[in-house]
């Protein structure tokens, strides 16, 4: 009877655990861009599955990724038959339209509060971001990197471009400007993120050497980041400040770079080309997303993983 007891509580045990195991496997979403426009259709990966999100006869790329409770997004475009791209998001696989197709339009970044679906993009010349797919146009000669929401506030990160022709590094909190430069040498903000009330925006500047410097602000304040080129996406974790970017060797090939709090985590050795666009951390991992040597790549922990030898790059990373 004891020894039935034993069993019983141990068969229970080895099915706790079992349980607890599966709860606790982060779900890795992937969105990518086939960039050598030999591709088509348009699929993204869960945990190692292609989800199609076209039919595959007409070419689409996803630049962006996000989950709102069970619901997940894509931002990206589909050509139309007329061979313009349309700004295009799917929430579980439906295609919602942003634009009408009759010039060219993307849509690059997305965030989701609620039944609130925000996104930016372009079409045309003209930057757009659209709430609920109501277009809302910024000012000229501006561009959007980045868009995350905090609250009922919602950033964007890009760049303005000054009377002198330069590009003044900018972010925006619900649509008010904040100027990162002052515009004497071109700058761009490329991510954004926001804790607490603190706002940090990444991205690059051109020093007085005329040279691209990675930096990143926090509460418009810049930092400069050690032997980095260009910070391209920025996650705050705790206390921690972590920033993906790019270096550049003698020869010209970029190196991705992660960086925790200044500190330098080479990811490639500079002799294949490499990229990175974005970072999530996760507890003790940090994952990021970008391409290898042209195929589509990401990095946990610093080990790189690519989808199948999938040309392209990674754009939307999202772990849950």
């Amino acid at each position: 009877m004891r020894m039935k007891k034993l069993l019983s509580l141990l068969f229970l045990l080895m099915t706790l655990t079992t349980v607890l195991k599966a709860q606790s496997t982060p779900v890795l979403l992937l969105a990518y861009d086939d960039f050598t426009g030999n591709g088509t259709g348009l699929t993204y990966w869960k945990n190692g599955e292609k989800i199609p999100l076209t039919d595959g006869k007409t070419t689409a790329a996803a630049c962006a990724i996000t989950v709102s409770g069970n619901d997940e997004y894509v931002a990206g475009y589909e050509y139309n038959l007329a061979g313009e791209p349309v700004a295009t998001y799917w929430k579980n696989g439906k295609a919602i339209r942003l634009a009408d197709g009759k010039t060219y339009s993307k849509a690059i970044g997305i965030s989701v509060s609620g039944s609130d679906v925000h996104v930016i993009g372009n079409n045309g010349s003209q930057a757009i971001y659209w709430k609920n797919g109501v277009a809302t146009s910024m000012e000229e000669d501006t561009k959007l990197y980045a868009i995350t929401l905090a609250g009922n506030d919602v950033y964007m990160a890009g760049s303005q471009v000054n009377e002198a022709g330069e590009y003044v590094a900018t972010y925006w909190k619900n649509g008010k400007a904040v100027s990162l430069t002052e515009g004497k040498k071109s700058a761009e903000a490329k991510a954004i993120a926001v804790s607490g009330n603190d706002v940090y925006v990444s991205g690059f500047a051109i020093n007085d050497a005329g040279k691209e410097v990675a930096i990143y602000w926090k509460n418009n304040m810049p930092v400069i980041i050690p032997d980095g080129c260009g910070a391209n996406a920025i996650a705050i974790s705790g206390n921690d400040v972590y920033v993906a970017g790019f270096d550049r060797n003698a020869e010209g090939t970029n190196i991705a770079v992660c960086w925790k709090n200044g500190k330098a985590n080479l990811l490639t050795d500079g002799k294949e080309a490499a990229g990175v666009n974005v970072i999530t951390v996760v507890g003790a991992d940090v994952y990021v997303g970008g391409y290898l040597n042209g195929i589509a790549t990401y990095w946990k922990n610093g080990n790189a993983l690519g989808l199948d030898n999938m040309p392209g790059k990674i754009t939307g990373l999202v772990v849950k």
